[in-house]
């Protein structure tokens, strides 16, 4: 059975959430979709790309003093880890799952020729960005996306670098006064230690609730499980 990250992500967010859209076919409320940053996504992979294959450090690791270089790979094959449908795959060691997950990007440490894990993130925040200090809950799956991703790849015999990066666009500059058809971000680069150590017994958990008979209780913290709660009392 099949399992993608996002899956995996929404099962540590809220159990009974993941079991009411997983097992039980019952889908949330729909979102919109984030058009703008799906095309900064989108212009990045193109950028890096061009480096890629030149094999040229992008300007950012030159800011950073980081010996980086986008990682060499068979187009087919980095367009099949982009794809959100394919991504990277690898059998869980402890459960029956094949897990997956879409990365954005992946570079190469010529320091120790380890793969280095790159997710891209687009915001408009006028105080900056702190992921791996954040205590904001989507921030905190930010760093669990990075884990994901380094656990697939080392699933995959890559030799993965320790520290993982989100390439940050931040629609806050402060220089920019008017719009005049154009919007200017800052560009910056943000580091975490990945951690791997706990991916597959989160899995474990998570099979176990998929193949029980019982629905999980509401989570306190969880906005739909509250929506629920609430609706149920009136």
């Amino acid at each position: 059975m099949d399992l993608s990250r996002t899956a995996w992500d929404s099962f540590i967010r809220c159990k009974r959430c993941f079991y009411m859209e997983r097992k039980l076919k019952i889908r949330p409320i729909g979102m919109p979709g984030y058009p703008i940053n799906s095309r900064v996504d989108a212009l990045l992979k193109e950028e890096f790309d061009i480096y890629r294959e030149k094999q040229e450090p992008h300007p950012i690791f030159k800011k950073h003093n980081l010996n980086f270089v986008p990682l060499k790979i068979d187009k087919e094959k980095l367009n099949d880890f982009r794809n959100n449908r394919k991504g990277v795959r690898a059998k869980s060691t402890k459960t029956n799952y094949t897990i997956y997950g879409a990365i954005d990007d992946l570079w190469l440490n010529k320091d120790n020729n380890e793969v280095v894990v790159v997710d891209y993130k687009a915001t408009s925040n006028k105080y900056g960005v702190d992921y791996v200090n954040s205590k904001m809950a989507y921030h905190k799956a930010y760093l669990r996306q990075l884990d994901f991703y380094a656990y697939l790849l080392k699933l995959n015999k890559f030799k993965v670098f320790k520290t993982g990066y989100w390439f940050v666009c931040n629609a806050q500059y402060k220089n920019q006064k008017t719009f005049s058809g154009n919007l200017n971000f800052k560009i910056d680069l943000l580091s975490y230690n990945v951690r791997t150590d706990y991916i597959e017994d989160t899995l474990v958990e998570l099979e176990k609730c998929y193949n029980g008979n019982k629905i999980p209780q509401p989570s306190v913290v969880c906005d739909t499980c509250r929506w629920q709660t609430e609706i149920s009392k009136l």
